[in-house]
């Protein structure tokens, strides 16, 4: 605790410090404390010091210029029990390993493969919306990528246990964020350790047959595939990334198709323009992987609406990491085994980066103004460096196809006077789930 006195800020009360105001309204805290202290400050939560440092060249530094010497595995130290193993967990040669053997999941034939077994699957579900006249969006979506996890990762149907895997997750995802470790069947940790059991149970009984008879889900990717030196995945190895990339998978992008399917209510000129823009796309052309995937990198304009989205509602608004080494930056002595933050929703609501900030305009991110790329780093949605998302071009498409068959066959609007609440620990999403009228186009 001494070793940060010389940098600004004010910790609060023993152990608990700022861990309510930051479950509660992290964005207001953090804007509170940089208008107080600066762009680098220390805070208190969860019984430990943090030091934040806000700005394009944090990210820089932290994920890019000195990435070997942040550990993305000490910096999630919160949930690197429930999530043990998974890619973001990994540092060093051992990240560097994996990773490598990781990327023939998400090469160009195997999403090919993967849009083909979606699209289906997306065009039956989103057929239940004929049958409801208020829907709650973030629970409809999130169903929706479980099953289209199942159906991708193990070519199964998770309709039977959607409620059981479901329910896991969820727990997990509790856990994550909770102060007390404490692994009772209880406690919300222990509900969250459980959880992770029934997803190893599960996923375990599948990984024996795909290593005899692949095919090309997921799971029969990381079953075969090897590094340059020909070593493959464990089984646990495996379990432990599946774990990870579900949540991914699940709870991320249901995010972030959430709110879409919001900014496309509020905005409804942009909905239409998106409508107009899947419509002119041959449906027929949507019959193979190969055909699907160019035609969703021609939905332009659609595109656009995914990154500002994502620039006004990341999943996540922060990135943590620690440091494995005394360093500076900005003349700020940065100690050994310091816990830093990132803050994504700062950069990305900031007046230097972006103009008018909090007006959500498309077209920021179209070829002739690319505002994003005047100041590398400042936006992030999928982190930067050797941790940048492995499966962001996945969730790209998946995100497009689903709004494809939404935008080709409905049109929506926020119920009268209705404004939703968001949360933004540990995953941001409307409290209650994001209340929507669908009508038939």
């Amino acid at each position: 605790m001494s070793s940060l006195s010389h940098i600004p800020g004010a910790t609060g009360l023993p152990f608990i410090g700022d861990t309510i105001s930051f479950l509660k309204k992290p964005q207001e805290l953090f804007d509170k404390k940089q208008q107080q202290y600066g762009n680098i400050f220390k805070y208190r939560m969860f019984g430990r010091q943090y030091v934040c440092i806000m700005g394009a060249e944090g990210n820089r530094f932290v994920l890019v210029e000195q990435a070997k010497h942040f550990s993305s595995n000490e910096g999630w130290e919160l949930i690197n029990e429930l999530f043990r193993g998974g890619l973001m967990l990994r540092d060093g040669e051992e990240h560097k390993q994996h990773r490598g053997i990781l990327q023939s999941a998400f090469k160009k034939e195997a999403l090919q493969h993967y849009l083909e077994a979606m699209d289906p699957v997306i065009a039956n579900y989103c057929k239940k919306l004929q049958q409801q006249q208020e829907v709650k969006v973030f629970p409809f979506i999130k169903e929706l990528t479980l099953q289209l996890a199942g159906k991708v990762f193990f070519d199964l149907d998770f309709s039977n246990d959607l409620q059981h895997l479901n329910q896991a997750i969820i727990d997990m995802v509790k856990a994550s964020i909770t102060p007390v470790h404490i692994n009772l069947p209880f406690t919300t940790y222990g509900k969250g350790m459980q959880g992770r059991k029934v997803l190893q149970s599960y996923f375990s009984r599948i990984i024996k047959e795909r290593r005899q008879q692949p095919g090309n889900d997921m799971l029969s990717h990381l079953c075969v595939a090897t590094d340059e030196a020909g070593n493959m995945l464990g089984d646990d190895e495996i379990i432990d990334h599946l774990i990870f990339f579900i949540m991914a998978a699940h709870d991320t992008t249901a995010s972030s198709l959430t709110s879409i399917v919001y900014e496309l209510a509020v905005h409804t000129n942009w909905q239409q323009q998106l409508r107009e823009e899947c419509r002119q796309l041959d449906a027929g052309s949507f019959t193979g992987g190969r055909a699907i995937q160019q035609n969703l990198d021609a939905l332009e304009q659609t595109g656009w609406v995914i990154k500002e989205t994502l620039r006004l509602h990341p999943p996540l608004i922060l990135i943590p990491r620690r440091a494995q080494t005394d360093m500076q930056f900005e003349g700020t002595h940065i100690p050994k085994g310091t816990p830093v933050t990132l803050l994504l929703y700062h950069n990305h609501n900031n007046n230097a980066y972006f103009s008018n900030p909090q007006h959500f305009d498309p077209k920021r991110f179209s070829a002739a103004i690319n505002e994003h790329k005047k100041c590398p780093h400042a936006y992030a949605p999928f982190g930067a460096g050797q941790h940048f998302c492995l499966g962001h071009v996945f969730a790209d498409l998946q995100m497009k196809l689903v709004l494809y068959h939404l935008l080709k066959n409905y049109s929506w609007q926020l119920p009268a006077g209705y404004e939703p609440v968001y949360t933004h620990i540990p995953i941001q999403h409307p409290k209650d789930g994001l209340r929507m009228k669908f009508e038939p186009c």
